[in-house]
């Protein structure tokens, strides 16, 4: 199941997203310009906030033994979707602009695993 962001209360909605899923294994796949890509460096999520119409998401990853940082700018974010798994928790957060492209990150499946 899906479900729309209400705009004005985005803010709040991913502080309290980020609260209830901070640790968990994300992946972020782009929707748009006639295809779909997945990138390939796994990270564990952090936070989302928002900035105006940008939306910064941060994940922190290991490389060689350190622990490092990550952040993605979703500039010009008109919308914001959640789709819910199986068990009610949230699968994927969505975030569209208005050309037309998504960007979703895929949560680590709390039922299985996946991500």
């Amino acid at each position: 199941m899906k479900s729309t962001i209400d705009p004005a209360t985005w803010s709040q909605f991913l502080s309290e997203f980020s609260s209830r899923n901070r640790g968990r294994r994300a992946r972020f796949e782009i929707f748009g310009g006639g295809g779909v890509s997945e990138e390939q460096q796994e990270g564990r999520f952090e936070e989302a906030k928002l900035d105006g119409r940008t939306v910064s998401v941060i994940r922190s990853y290991e490389a060689h033994g350190e622990q490092r940082s990550m952040t993605d700018e979703l500039r010009d974010t008109h919308g914001i979707e959640v789709q819910l798994d199986a068990d009610g928790g949230e699968d994927t957060i969505g975030f569209s602009n208005h050309n037309g492209e998504t960007t979703v990150l895929h949560f680590e499946s709390l039922i299985d695993g996946d991500s």
